[in-house]
């Protein structure tokens, strides 16, 4: 009994563990000079990205690194090879120059059936564009993203850029404009809009701001119809995406320095006070196209002055959209 279930452990373990065993014969180069090295280095490279990024682990095939180039082996051979190897899944690869293009196809099939499970492709116009295409791919593997859109700021490639304004992130300086309003709670809501500059460094990403927000009905809670207030500030803050995609969510913070004017019409008086001083803000929002020659911040933050007006400090919570512009590098 005891070697029974010592049996049915061992091979319940063996099968568990075949679920995540891919067994990959290595690249096939199409349409170009049949290099050892290059098979050798790109079918290295996918097997290091997926084990980076997923639960899997690829099983090279031992012919892969020869001085010699390994031709194609066909699925049902690798299949029969994968099985041998207690793996569930065989990787067929191929590396295609057409037209000055490469193009990686990479799927997996069930090998004891040979049915396609997941299949993806990227494409580049340099040999350099190979190392963040198979990235891009090791994320997409066995997952419904694409190795097409799932690009991280620092992957964009020549083919990439070529019909669509996309660029690496290293260093880009933006300007912009902004739109937006500014809600102080038991007050009203102040129009506004502004102008940016950001510098994406990035990590991080640096911002210097001016905003105003025109004078405003502010009736709500007061007995006088033509109490009106204005505000403006310049800010100097950071953000941080949390990911480094092209579309992503990010906190900022920072400094501001600010001024507000409270006007009111009392008793047939004329009353006005206004008053500067420097806060703070916190707050995030959505980067949209992060790479592109244009791209969108939408933000929220709250505004926290340090300095009084009209007798108490008049927080608000500030919201819009910056749409900027990438100065020529």
């Amino acid at each position: 009994m005891k070697a029974f279930l010592f049996l049915l452990g061992s091979l319940t373990l063996n099968l568990a563990t075949a679920q995540n065993i891919v067994y990959f014969p290595g690249f096939e180069l199409i349409n170009m000079d049949s290099a050892a090295g290059l098979q050798y280095s790109t079918s290295k490279l996918i097997k290091s990205y997926i084990e980076d990024n997923h639960d899997y682990t690829i099983l090279l095939n031992e012919h892969v690194g020869n001085q010699n180039y390994s031709a194609r082996e066909p699925l049902t051979e690798s299949a029969r090879v994968a099985v041998t190897k207690g793996s569930r899944y065989v990787m067929k690869g191929e590396i295609h120059f057409l037209q000055g293009v490469y193009i990686i196809s990479l799927g997996v099939y069930e090998s004891a059936n040979h049915k396609q499970v997941w299949h993806d492709m990227a494409k580049g116009s340099v040999e350099q564009d190979l190392d963040p295409l198979l990235s891009r791919l090791g994320r997409s593997f066995f997952t419904n993203k694409t190795a097409k859109t799932d690009i991280e700021i620092d992957e964009v490639t020549e083919y990439d850029q070529q019909g669509v304004e996309l660029a690496q992130i290293k260093v880009n300086h933006f300007v912009g404009v902004m739109l937006g309003g500014k809600h102080i709670p038991s007050e009203s809501i102040l129009s506004g809009f502004g102008l940016t500059y950001t510098y994406d460094a990035a990590t991080v990403l640096f911002s210097f701001d001016f905003e105003l927000y025109p004078s405003s009905h502010l009736s709500i809670n007061h007995h006088s119809p033509d109490r009106r207030m204005q505000t403006g500030n310049i800010n100097l803050g950071v953000l941080y995406p949390l990911t480094r995609k092209r579309m992503t969510f990010y906190v900022q913070g920072g400094m501001e320095y600010g001024y507000t004017n409270v006007r009111d019409r009392l008793y047939d008086t004329d009353y006005s006070i206004t008053e500067t001083g420097i806060g703070a803000y916190v707050g995030g929002g959505y980067l949209i196209n992060r790479n592109s020659t244009v791209n969108l911040r939408m933000f929220t933050n709250v505004s926290i002055p340090f300095y009084k007006a009209d007798g108490s400090n008049i927080s608000g919570i500030k919201f819009g959209i910056v749409t900027s512009f990438a100065r020529k590098r």
